[in-house]
Order: C-alpha cells, then sequence, then structure tokens
C-alpha cells in the first residue's frame, strides 16, 4: 500500500451502501467503529434466493472446523421476497465458547442500475489510478456483486469472524475481493486479510494521534 492509498483508504461504507442497506450502513458507521466492507465479484450468476444457499453451504465448511459453529441468514430488508438491492444479516458463530458476530450482506446483478460497485471502483480510481485500473480489469466478466461489512472491529475475535465469513464466501464463489480500506485488490483471501488488519491498525494508531 502506498503512503498516498494510505491517506486514501476511509471507510466509504454509507456511499457504497446500496439504498436498502444504507441506514444499516450509516449505523456501522456512527455507532459501530471500526466497520469495513469489501466488495466481492464472482463469475457466477447469482438471485437473491440463492444467498441462502451460499450460506448454508459455507456453514457446513464452518463446521467441518468446529462442529458448534454456524451460520445464520435473514433478511433486513422490507421486501419479501427480497430484491436484490435489499440487505441481509449473516450472523457467524464460529465456535459454541464464541459470541455470535453479525455481517451486513448485500447481493446485485452487475448490470442492475442498483448495484453500487460503479461507486466503489470510482472511489478506487479516487485513491489511486493503477488501483482503480486493477480492479476494473480484475473484475471483468463478473456477474454478481455481493459486499459483506462488518462493525465493531476492534476485537480480534470479531475480526476473525468477519474475515472467515469473507474467506468462505469468496472460496465458494471464486471471488475477486476489493477492498476499499485496505487499498487492495486480490483473488487471495489472506492477502486481503492482511491488508484489512493493516487498515485497522493505522486507523487505531491515528486515533491514538488525534487525542
Amino acid at each position: 500500500m502506498t503512503d498516498e492509498s494510505k491517506q486514501a483508504a476511509v471507510p466509504k461504507i454509507v456511499e457504497i451502501g446500496g439504498k436498502g442497506g444504507a441506514f444499516y450502513m450509516q449505523q456501522l458507521i456512527n455507532t459501530e467503529r471500526p466497520a469495513r466492507m469489501v466488495g466481492l465479484f464472482t463469475m457466477r450468476q447469482m438471485k437473491p434466493h440463492e444467498l441462502a444457499r451460499l450460506v448454508e453451504v459455507c456453514g457446513d465448511a464452518l463446521r467441518e472446523e468446529d462442529l458448534t459453529a454456524a451460520l445464520t441468514i435473514a433478511p433486513l430488508g422490507e421486501v419479501v421476497p427480497p430484491k436484490p438491492e435489499d440487505t441481509w444479516k449473516v450472523t457467524v458463530i464460529e465456535a459454541a465458547a464464541t459470541p455470535p458476530h453479525d455481517c451486513i450482506v448485500q447481493l446485485f446483478d452487475m448490470n442492475s442500475d442498483e448495484s453500487t460497485h460503479r461507486a466503489l471502483i470510482e472511489h478506487l480510481f479516487n485513491m489511486e489510478e493503477q488501483l482503480g485500473q486493477e480492479a476494473v480489469e480484475a473484475t471483468q466478466g463478473a456477474q454478481t456483486y455481493l459486499t459483506v461489512a462488518s462493525g465493531r472491529l476492534d476485537d480480534p475475535q470479531r475480526v476473525h469472524a468477519f474475515e472467515n465469513l469473507v474467506a468462505l464466501f469468496s472460496s465458494a464463489l471464486g471471488a475477486c475481493l476489493v477492498d476499499p480500506a485496505g487499498a487492495v485488490v486480490t483473488m487471495d483471501a489472506g492477502e486481503w486479510a492482511e491488508a484489512m488488519e493493516m487498515s485497522l491498525q493505522l486507523e487505531k494508531d491515528m486515533h491514538l494521534l488525534r487525542k
């Protein structure tokens, strides 16, 4: 990450949350800092009802690590059945001894006018032209755009739960990960997690300097 990227790598969750999720994204920013959002771009064409199946498959994979682990999903939007721009809460329980952690998930058809991926890529270009170009090239041909957001990332257990969910989703979908705060575009969930943790540490250090 360049110095220029570090300065620009400020979470833009509100701006790149869809209509259905803007309120929940605003809540993350206002009350659950530090918060992060990562975009997943997949070549698979997904419909909103398939998100539940994705959570089920990833939950099975999570239970291979710990039989007491679980993933659950519940719609947060007001429309039933949900539309692509609506929002879901996915709760991660990594083990019986760990507290549940909620993440906000949105699913968009890349061809939809409601998809927020254009704002994400525009933001990356504003941060650094090369980063924006990398995102354009890496996401060519993608059919579906999935966002995963989390607040309260000041605790290692919550950070790990968020990272685990994103890694499971990206592995199942063969997705490219785009993180504006981490200033990273990658197919490697481990590389993304490292960049996100660096951005969280940077945010913490900047907060301490302001005191």
